[in-house]
């Protein structure tokens, strides 16, 4: 956070969840600046479905509909795009034929990897600019943070195998 601003318990501005918002925006803009670069090429529910998908590996259509948030008839045509695209592949699930599971096919794997690497290269911009003091306290400071909010999370998930970086990318995509 900007040294400039000390919290003032009176004064909502500068009230550490405040500042926290406002500091934060800039973390989330330099993530966002990457998924920007993509915007041309995929939609946002597009890439959260492949995202989805490269985090269970395999996932069924319900599955996939449940973590977008959509009905299964949605889900299923934005796969209909996302096959069309060369992004995804269809099968049916060997211990059960009726079932279709959906993976990532060689291309959608590159997309969203080039897409993580793309994020890691702003993100290590933002760092170099950064003292090394900055980064040391900005690490301690994330990491107790997502200590935090992971016990949150413990109590209140419905998806138990998520994770913040998994929600993130999802939320920002």
């Amino acid at each position: 956070m900007n040294d400039q601003h000390v919290p003032h318990a009176d004064s909502p501005s500068t009230a550490p969840w405040s500042m926290i918002e406002r500091e934060a925006a800039a973390l989330v803009a330099v993530w966002g600046r990457s998924r920007q670069a993509f915007a041309t090429r995929i939609s946002s529910v597009q890439l959260q479905a492949l995202l989805t998908i490269e985090q269970h590996e395999t996932v069924n259509l319900g599955r996939l509909a449940a973590a977008l948030g959509a009905v299964p008839s949605s889900a299923s045509r934005l796969c209909d795009r996302l096959e069309a695209a060369g992004l995804v592949r269809r099968s049916h699930r060997e211990d059960d034929r009726r079932e279709l599971t959906l993976a990532l096919t060689p291309a959608g794997r590159a997309l969203v990897e080039e897409m993580e690497q793309r994020r890691r290269a702003d993100l290590i911009q933002v760092l170099d600019e950064m003292p090394q003091a900055g980064r040391i306290a900005l690490l301690r400071g994330l990491q107790a943070f997502a200590a935090a909010a992971d016990r949150i999370m413990d109590r209140q998930a419905e998806e138990p195998e998520d994770d913040w970086t998994s929600i993130a990318s999802r939320l920002l995509a």
